[in-house]
């Protein structure tokens, strides 16, 4: 009984906590209302649209005049095509084999995780929490150090502080509480160039899935003439000239975002939420919220896609390596092709 009644203590902290973070975001979002009402000129759809039909004339005009960018944005889009003609081709002769079982590419046991979704739920009210604690310290910071009033600044240093955070409580409810290896997590070194192969493999096979995503998505954009607003992380990286900010954000982006949202969505939330509701609506469930939190609304189907893959394809190999493997090959061309397109100069 007395167990029970300090685990109901502990409890009790993280609903503090879970209240004053529901305030704190409903005071956050009141006030992001209010600015956007003040600050956001009215533009039609039409007018975005026409913009946007202005900018890709500037673009096609540019590359036409410049003979090095266009051979450049030749070998690219040879190279995508190349890729996803071979990704069609393991679609058709080795995905069937994987999904019936006649293939194994196992390289470890099937994980099970001893924490459940009270512990996940945890992981992310403290994150939270602490997310806010890092935006109210900015605002005073801001007043003695000027750079903290740099919106690509403070978005560095949220990131580099949360990140690290979140492995070090996952760390803390895996490791710590429920005595578990890093395996648990699907870390492991065992296999490891035979799941980076895996990975590869993996989001060739995927990428024919994802251009015809994107291809029906421009299709409906085009009817409904409407435009997508670009997602903060691009903006970034289109806007910033500062070289050293730029190399952080890149390495950032591809190799260590990866890793831990790898380690909390696959081998944490993955791992409690199949215990709940089977493999594979925890693979849909991960892979939605995976997709909700990282694009806007245009951006939800593919990126769900590449959710349902990360799942999967760690669920198949037993290993977080191949799963970061994908992510980090998938966020590298993404940083790449948004550096393109910054080279062209239509932003």
């Amino acid at each position: 009984m007395k167990m029970e009644l300090r685990f109901l203590k502990g409890d009790r902290l993280y609903v503090l906590v879970l209240i004053f973070v529901l305030v704190f975001n409903a005071i956050i979002l009141s006030h992001g209302r209010d600015t956007d009402k003040v600050k956001r000129p009215a533009v039609s759809a039409a007018q975005a649209f026409e913009s946007q039909e202005t900018k890709k004339q500037e673009m096609e005009k540019l590359l036409a005049n410049n003979k090095d960018l266009f051979t450049v944005f030749g070998l690219v889009s040879f190279l995508i095509l190349a890729i996803t003609l071979l990704g069609l081709v393991i679609d058709i002769v080795i995905l069937p084999a994987i999904v019936s079982g006649k293939l194994n590419i196992r390289s470890l046991s099937p994980p099970r995780a001893k924490w459940n979704m009270w512990d996940v739920c945890k992981v992310v009210i403290l994150f939270l929490f602490f997310g806010y604690m890092i935006i109210l310290s900015e605002a005073f910071l801001a007043r003695i150090f000027p750079v903290f009033k740099t919106d690509n600044f403070r978005m560095m240093v949220n990131s580099s502080i949360l990140d690290t955070l979140a492995v070090l409580f996952i760390a803390y409810f895996t490791v710590f509480q429920y005595k578990e290896p890093l395996a648990a997590l699907g870390l492991s070194t065992s296999n490891f160039l035979k799941n980076v192969f895996y990975g590869v493999v993996g989001y060739i096979a995927l990428l024919p899935i994802l251009v015809l995503i994107l291809a029906i998505i421009a299709f409906i954009i085009n009817i409904t003439r409407y435009v997508p607003a670009r997602q903060p992380v691009v903006e970034l990286f289109l806007k910033e000239k500062g070289v050293a900010f730029l190399t952080y954000s890149s390495l950032f982006a591809a190799i260590v975002g990866p890793i831990i949202e790898e380690l909390f969505f696959r081998g944490f939330l993955y791992g409690a939420l199949k215990k709940y509701i089977g493999i594979f609506w925890a693979m849909t469930a991960t892979a939605g919220l995976f997709a909700a939190l990282h694009a806007h609304i245009v951006g939800f189907f593919p990126i769900m896609a590449l959710g349902m893959l990360l799942a999967y394809i760690y669920e198949k190999t037993g290993s977080l390596v191949s799963s970061i493997t994908v992510h980090m090959i998938h966020n590298f061309s993404m940083v790449l092709l948004v550096f393109l397109v910054k080279q062209v100069g239509i932003v």
